[in-house]
């Protein structure tokens, strides 16, 4: 799932590293492993994140639905070290979170993605329609 090494010269950096395009790995309510999950926007002491699915094929209730499917930003291994297959980011159901549930001890920072996917994420995010227009100027135009 994760290659070995990548965290380790990284967690002191975790604090400084809760900007747009950051991804980080760790537990999440109401899911049974670990997610990867990018930071898409911050506002003040909110941030909205989106979580990395981590299979090489999107799931079949997805696939199915054309609209959730529009939603799935791939982002490929070659591209970052911390992935270990092709995944994809699922921006049809943005969750906002607090700043304060990235800088806990059982999350890990594991780098930062390049602004073409970062723009493409916040993208899908905007026009999935799960956020409001007063969500979307907060988090992205702030």
């Amino acid at each position: 799932m994760v290659k070995k090494n990548t965290f380790s010269a990284l967690d002191n950096l975790k604090d400084l590293s809760v900007v747009p395009g950051s991804v980080f790995l760790g537990p999440w309510s109401g899911v049974d492993h670990e997610k990867f999950l990018v930071v898409a926007g911050v506002e003040k002491e909110r941030i909205l994140v989106c979580s990395v699915m981590i299979n090489s094929q999107i799931n079949q209730y997805i696939m199915k639905r054309p609209k959730l499917l529009a939603c799935q930003v791939e982002i490929k291994e070659e591209d970052y070290s911390f992935l270990s297959h092709d995944s994809y980011v699922n921006c049809a159901q943005p969750i906002k979170a607090k700043f304060s549930h990235f800088l806990g001890e059982e999350v890990k920072y594991c780098g930062l993605l390049c602004e073409a996917d970062l723009n493409q994420i916040k993208q899908q995010i905007i026009a999935s329609g799960s956020l409001t227009a007063d969500e979307i100027r907060q988090f992205f135009n702030g």
